[in-house]
C-alpha cells in the first residue's frame, strides 16, 4: 500500500523545474545592470535566509538530521566555510565588486517593492506554515540550479556570466563555488527525508500548495531583479565601479 509521501519528491521536483521557466531574470541575457541588480537583491535574500527564514521553520522541525545539516549550511553562509577559509558572504561581496558595485551599495541594499513582497511571503511561509513548506521555500532556487545543471543555461551558471559579461572564471568564484556547494544543499536526495514526515494526503496537499506559493513568490523576486536591472542599465550601469 502506497503512502502519502512516496511520490511527493517527484511532484515537488517537477513543479520546480516547470515553474522556473517563468522566472524573468533567470533566463534573460545578462547586462551590467542585470548583474548588479541580482547581487544587490540577493545580498538581502541571503541574509534573511539565515537570519530569519531558516530559523523560523527549523524551530518546528522534529528531524534533528535536517536541522543539523541546515545549521551547517547557515554557518558556512554567515560565519566560516573550511573549504574557502571564509564565510560565503565574503565571496558574495567580492562578486559585487567584480560587477561594479561598492561595499557600501551592498551594505545599504534595500528590496525593491516587488522583492519586498517576495520577502514577506517567504517570512509567512517559513513562520506560519508547516515546517516542510519553509524548508522547500528556502531551497527551491538551489534545487533548480542543480536540476538544470548541464541541461539548460540559466543566469545562475558562471559560464553565462563569462559569455554575456566577459568576466573571468577567477572573477566568478562566487558562482563556481556555489554550483558545487548547492549539490550538497539541494536536490531530490537532500529532500528525501521529508517523505517520512508526510503522513497524510491532507498534509501532502498542503505541502504542494505551499510549494506553489513559494514558486510564485520566487517569480516575484526575479521579476523585481529584472526590473531593477533595466533601471540600472538605463542609468548607465558599468562593470567598473564609479
Amino acid at each position: 500500500m502506497s503512502t502519502a509521501g512516496e511520490s511527493i519528491i517527484d511532484q515537488i521536483a517537477d513543479r520546480c523545474v516547470e515553474k522556473c521557466q517563468d522566472w524573468a531574470w533567470f533566463m534573460e541575457d545578462l547586462t551590467p545592470g542585470k548583474a548588479q541588480a541580482f547581487m544587490i537583491q540577493h545580498s538581502i535574500r541571503n541574509r534573511l535566509y539565515s537570519a530569519s527564514w531558516r530559523p523560523a521553520w527549523m524551530s518546528r522541525c522534529p528531524d534533528q538530521a535536517i536541522v543539523r545539516k541546515t545549521i551547517g549550511q547557515m554557518l558556512e553562509e554567515l560565519v566560516y566555510d573550511d573549504n574557502i577559509q571564509a564565510a560565503h558572504t565574503k565571496i558574495l561581496w567580492e562578486m559585487g565588486r567584480n560587477v561594479g558595485l561598492t561595499d557600501q551599495q551592498l551594505n545599504d541594499a534595500a528590496p525593491t517593492p516587488i522583492v519586498d513582497l517576495y520577502c514577506n511571503i517567504q517570512e509567512n511561509l517559513c513562520r506560519n506554515r508547516h515546517w516542510i513548506i519553509g524548508w522547500l521555500a528556502t531551497s527551491i532556487d538551489e534545487f533548480v540550479l542543480v536540476a538544470l545543471n548541464g541541461k539548460q543555461e540559466t543566469n545562475m551558471s558562471y559560464q553565462k556570466w563569462m559569455k554575456d559579461l566577459g568576466l573571468t572564471e577567477e572573477q566568478l568564484f562566487f558562482f563556481t563555488y556555489h554550483e558545487q556547494a548547492d549539490l550538497e544543499h539541494a536536490g531530490k536526495k537532500v529532500w528525501r527525508p521529508l517523505q517520512k514526515h508526510v503522513t497524510s494526503e491532507e498534509l501532502a496537499a498542503d505541502v504542494l500548495a505551499g510549494l506553489d506559493t513559494a514558486l510564485n513568490a520566487a517569480t516575484l523576486f526575479y521579476k523585481g531583479v529584472s526590473e531593477l536591472g533595466d533601471q540600472l542599465d538605463a542609468a548607465g550601469a558599468s562593470l567598473i565601479a564609479a
